[in-house]
Order: structure tokens, then sequence, then C-alpha cells
């Protein structure tokens, strides 16, 4: 019976890899092999890739946010039967929370493994002669998920289990009875991986949509940037940063403010015909680095729907209406954002559409203006505020165009001539403005860091940053400690899933929660 179980899978996995599929990624969701009839040819290995990026699918299908935002200062939860939720914004976390365990992120993990060890014994068996490109794309793309998934793995728990080797019976990591590494390793594995996945992936790839939804080298420069700040390492953030901004040709901002439409006048569906707009609603853009990609006709859906825009009574999650009011009136990512309100609408339509079959909004995990915004902290970090200022300039001037100036003409009746290209902004004196960036200039490194991070909260926000943000720049428990009463640094990490533990005693729980 066994030979057969393996025989038919080996049939399945190689029926899917001929069958057609229009999706970005040619999707397999099968995604255990066995040795005795897989990894003989290029194809099948490519196969088991797309499984790899199916099972990311589901790891951050909503868990994007729950780990990224939810315990964070922008959300507040309209029902109160989501006990996930209350408790994730109520700061009351426990180990018998689904969103404790981390077995979704080690199937990703056993997967990119199963690659890693494979692609290179097929190479030492000749079976990639003279397809070097595609030994570099498969093996690449295994080790950036790999790093990714330990990345925000560590980001969440702290110490994790360092598994690098396959595991074959059906990616159970406390088979292995693995203890929890610590997390100085588990950077350095990161790094390694991070480093020779660069060095093997290409800019972009043929089809648009693969160079978004699957690792590139930016892909990997956006990583190495989190990860680096991540470590308050700014240095190097600047350096993989720096790539990704000097790749004009691949990478842009998405237009949003335009000088020939009152987009504050007209009826809101309008903001959606912005590139703004449509780099949520449907995915794929300039500005985008890497995102997970969700098809309805491939039947996967990002969850989005459930979380934000299921409507009164059904949305998982509203905005906190603190952090609604920090819009201003003329900020027109306010249009983008909600559709009343609170009501969090980034990634869908204004008007009316399909919730079935729209119901497949991309995650985005990195975008041009989030590795922008970081490296104006960077160089706040480095006593540069004019390069920082520049940034923040730019993303700023994207949302509300540029500031009119008075500039001196003796030609006029006042001694000035106004260049107004935007009406909303008056002498100088917008976000932009000369008087802003005074100001900004003489604040006090922390103050000018502040500014960066309320500005990544406007322009990322519902895209699973912000508490990580916090976290990152030690600010959680100022900023929540009087919203949930944080103030234990050992609080800040999950705790880990008692069934975690239960099936793998050498596990230790995070101290909090002992």
């Amino acid at each position: 019976m066994k030979n057969i179980i393996k025989l038919l899978t080996g049939l399945s996995c190689l029926l899917a890899v001929i069958s057609s599929c229009k999706s970005a990624l040619d999707r397999d969701p099968l995604t255990e092999y066995a040795y005795d009839n897989y990894w003989n040819e290029p194809s099948q290995a490519s196969a088991a890739l797309s499984g790899a990026y199916f099972r990311l699918q589901s790891t951050l299908n909503t868990e994007f946010v729950l780990y990224g935002e939810a315990r964070a200062d922008m959300l507040a939860v309209p029902r109160e039967d989501n006990v996930t939720n209350l408790a994730l914004l109520g700061n009351r976390l426990n180990p018998d929370l689904a969103i404790t365990d981390w077995t979704n992120f080690y199937r990703v993990i056993s997967q990119a493994n199963l690659i890693v060890k494979n692609v290179k014994e097929m190479r030492e068996r000749g079976i990639y002669a003279n397809q070097t490109t595609e030994y570099n794309r498969v093996l690449g793309q295994a080790l950036g998920l790999r790093a990714y998934c330990y990345l925000l793995m560590t980001k969440v728990w702290g110490d994790v289990p360092l598994i690098t080797e396959p595991i074959l019976n059906n990616g159970d990591i406390n088979s292995f009875k693995t203890p929890r590494t610590e997390v100085l390793k588990v950077y350095t594995q990161i790094a390694t991986d991070l480093l020779q996945a660069r060095d093997l992936l290409p800019a972009s790839y043929t089809d648009a949509k693969r160079t978004r939804a699957t690792l590139t080298k930016g892909g990997i420069d956006a990583i190495l940037t989190d990860y680096y700040m991540w470590r308050n390492n700014v240095d190097s953030a600047l350096i993989f940063s720096r790539n990704i901004l000097d790749n004009t040709a691949q990478y842009r901002l998405a237009a949003l403010y335009d000088p020939t439409i009152d987009y504050l006048s007209r009826p809101q569906v309008d903001i959606d015909n912005t590139e703004y707009a449509k780099m949520f609603i449907d995915g794929f853009s300039q500005e985008s680095i890497f995102e997970i990609e969700y098809s309805f006709d491939e039947g996967t859906t990002s969850g989005l729907l459930a979380l934000f825009a299921g409507g009164d009574g059904v949305a998982q999650f509203v905005a906190n209406a603190n952090f609604a009011s920090k819009f201003s009136s003329t900020d027109l990512r306010n249009l983008t954002n909600f559709r009343s309100s609170v009501q969090i609408f980034k990634q869908f339509p204004k008007g009316t559409f399909d919730r079935n079959t729209q119901n497949d909004k991309n995650v985005i995990l990195y975008r041009l203006a989030d590795i922008m915004l970081l490296r104006a902290e960077a160089f706040i970090a480095k006593g540069d505020r004019n390069a920082a200022w520049n940034l923040l300039k730019r993303i700023r001037e994207r949302t509300f165009g540029p500031v009119e100036i008075q500039t001196p003409n003796s030609n006029s009746p006042t001694g000035y001539v106004i260049n107004n290209p935007n009406p909303n902004n008056k002498f100088d004196t917008g976000p932009t403005g000369s008087i802003e960036m005074a100001a900004f200039m003489a604040l006090p490194r922390n103050a000018a860091i502040d500014v960066i991070l309320e500005e990544r909260q406007k322009e990322l926000c519902f895209e699973g940053k912000r508490w990580f943000d916090l976290v990152r720049t030690g600010k959680a428990i100022s900023v929540m400690g009087p919203i949930n009463g944080l103030n234990n640094p050992e609080n800040i990490l999950f705790p880990i899933n008692l069934n975690v533990i239960r099936l793998n005693p050498s596990i230790e729980q995070n101290n909090f929660y002992k």
C-alpha cells in the first residue's frame, strides 16, 4: 500500500506539472514528494517551488495583519464574538489561541528545505546541465522563502527551532524534537540564505506578474533592508535599500495626486482609477516589490474581505477612530483607505463589486514606499536629515502634490508671484513646504524618527507593518501601554501554542506566558 501511495503521489505531481495554469505561479497543491519517483527533472523542482508559494498563501492569508498590526494602535474590533482579535487588541494573549501556532511557517520551511537539498543533488547528477538560470531561480527562491519565514517568526516568537534539512513525514517538525535555537544563530542563517539568494536571482522575469509575485533580486533586497533595520544595522540597510531605489526601471511610486483632478470634490469611487488605489485592488503595480498572489480562478482567496470589507457587523476589524483622525482632509490616502469614517476599504473598490470573484486581493509584503521610509529612518540614525527629508517629501508629494510657493517678482503688484500647483496648500506651509522642512530639521533625533514612523503608519496602514515598527524602534510599551496596559518587555513576544509544546516537550514557553 505504501508503494502505491508513493506512485499515486508522484503521478499526481507530474500531472500537475504538465497541466496548464493561468496565474503567475504554476501552482501545485501537492507538496509532499516521494523520493523514489520525484526530483528527476527541473519541472518537478519548479512544481515543488510552486508548492512552497502555495503554503505561503495559507500561512499569511490573514495572519500578516494579525501578527503585524492587530496588537498595535490602528484597529478596533466591532464584533464581541471574535476572541482572537479581542485578545490581540487587548493584549490578552494566551497559548491556546490558534494564532500562536507556528506550524504553517514550518510547512513553508519544510518545502523550502526539500527544494534546497534536492535541486543541489539534481545538479550534481547533471539534471540541470545547461539550465543554470533555472537552477538559480529555484534554489534562490527557496532560500529566500525560508529566510523570510524565519525572519517573521523571530519577530513574533524570538527563539525558534532552526531546521534546514528536509523532514519527510508530512512536515512535522515535532518529530525532530528540536528545541528552540538562540535567535542570533537564526539571524545568521537568515542573512546567509538571503545573501546567497541575492546572488542567484535575477532582477526580473519575462512575466510581469511573476516579477511581483515571486522573489527577485529586488525582493531579496527588500527583505534584507527589513532584516537589517530589525537588527538596527542601518549601514547595511542603506546599502540594500539603495539597490531598490536605484532600479528605477523596475520600481517607481504609484501615482495618486493629479493637479488636473480634484478628487476631494468627486465621488469617492473615482479614487479607484488612480495607480495608487489599483496597486491594492488589482495588484502587480510597479511600486510592488514582493506580494503574495491570490486568484479566484485558481481557487485561492486572501481573507482580506473577511478582515476589513465585510460590512457592518461582519468585518473583523475597523479603523481605530483616533488613528483615522490623523489623516488630514486633503490627504488623498484617506479616500483610498476608507469607505466611511472607519470602514477599511484599502484593498477593495469603493463602489459595488462581486464579493465572490473579487475576494482574491493580493497581500503586499514589500513595496517601494515601505523601503523609502525605512531608508529615511536609517538616514536620521546616520545624521543625514536632508536625505531623510527628501524621501519623506516624495511620499507626501505623492498624496498632497507640491506646495504653492511665494516667489519674489517685481512685476507683480504684491511683489510676489504664486506658483500654485495645489490650491489646498498655501504659501509653502504644506506638509512638504520649507516651513515644514525647517521644523523637521530642528527636531531631536527621536522626534524626527517619530515623524517617519507616523508617516509609515499612515502610508502602510492595514499592511501588517505597525506592530513590528513599534517593537523595532523600542516604542511598543510607550505607545501601547496607555491603550492596553502593555508594560513588560517579555510580553512583546507572542506565546507558543500549547499543542506545539505538548507534541514537542523540548520547546520551552516564552517567559511571560509560563
